[in-house]
């Protein structure tokens, strides 16, 4: 893992759980990205809107607005262009595939995997960049 192929790379986390948020934030800074928190699907879709973003990482169960719905609203909103992945408890098929519904790219399983996320990272940074 080289930190430049994420350096300065934009990110939006979306999460309503402070400590993940921490946890996220961490995680990401450390690989050299810039991190921008949206607390639920409502917050995630105005940043979508007004902010340019090189990958969203998006929690699917949130009050307010869910992650399905922010993303099939930032599809509508943005386009297809950016990589949205899902961050979920749920890992039976059914959810799986809602996620890839509502038009998110990807998905990593709670608790975060280090490794496993940086893979996703690593996919989809180096093949959309925004740039």
């Amino acid at each position: 893992m080289s930190e430049s192929i994420f350096s300065q790379k934009r990110i939006l986390i979306v999460e309503d759980d402070f400590a993940n948020q921490k946890v996220a934030t961490l995680f990401f800074k450390k690989l050299g990205c810039l991190t921008d928190i949206a607390e639920n699907g409502f917050q995630a879709v105005k940043k979508a809107s007004d902010n340019v973003y090189d990958l969203i990482i998006m929690d699917c169960q949130m009050p307010l607005m869910d992650g399905m719905e922010a993303t099939e609203k930032i599809r509508e909103n943005i386009g297809q262009e950016i990589p949205i992945i899902a961050m979920t408890a749920n890992i039976d098929y059914k959810d799986r595939q809602s996620c890839f519904d509502a038009g998110m790219n990807d998905f990593v399983t709670k608790p975060i995997n280090l490794q496993i996320l940086t893979d996703v990272l690593e996919k989809w940074l180096t093949t959309n960049p925004i740039d």
